[in-house]
């Protein structure tokens, strides 16, 4: 059934009123749905740093022991989206120090972003603490 010429008037009229009428509080209502949704879409790319503290473990120890005391752990400055960082524990990271081949004495490594294991390429290791060791290293039938 066809519209006559006044209902359609009518349809005119409410709508017109609809967009025309309260355009103060729907023009706040968009800048609050607007600042909502930007607060929500920025809050989920947030990043954040967090220090972990991760036990190190040592590599290529053949012929020679450690005298002296060896770091057990060392302090990671992880950086990346906040659920991501959050989500790791130290069983998912792990930090080696590759002492390569050993001479005798004492030598200082040096430990690097780039010796950690992070699974999430999302997250960047910023800072490793210590960031140097030394180690002292003598022959299996040198020890006392």
């Amino acid at each position: 059934m066809p519209l006559k010429g006044i209902e359609i008037e009518k349809i005119k009229i409410i709508l017109r009123d609809a967009v025309s009428k309260n355009y103060r509080y729907k023009i706040i209502a968009f800048i609050i749905a607007v600042a909502a949704w930007a607060y929500v879409s920025i809050d989920e790319n947030k990043t954040i740093k967090l220090d972990v503290e991760l036990m190190l473990e040592y590599s290529n120890e053949t012929g020679f022991t450690l005298i002296g005391e060896r770091p057990k752990y060392v302090t990671l400055l992880l950086s990346g989206p906040t659920d991501i960082v959050r989500s790791l524990g130290p069983s998912q990271l792990k930090a080696t120090l590759d002492i390569g081949i050993p001479a005798k004495g004492e030598k200082e490594y040096e430990i690097t972003p780039r010796q950690i294991y992070i699974p999430d390429d999302n997250v960047k290791c910023l800072r490793v603490s210590p960031s140097k060791i030394k180690l002292n290293f003598q022959k299996y039938s040198e020890k006392k």
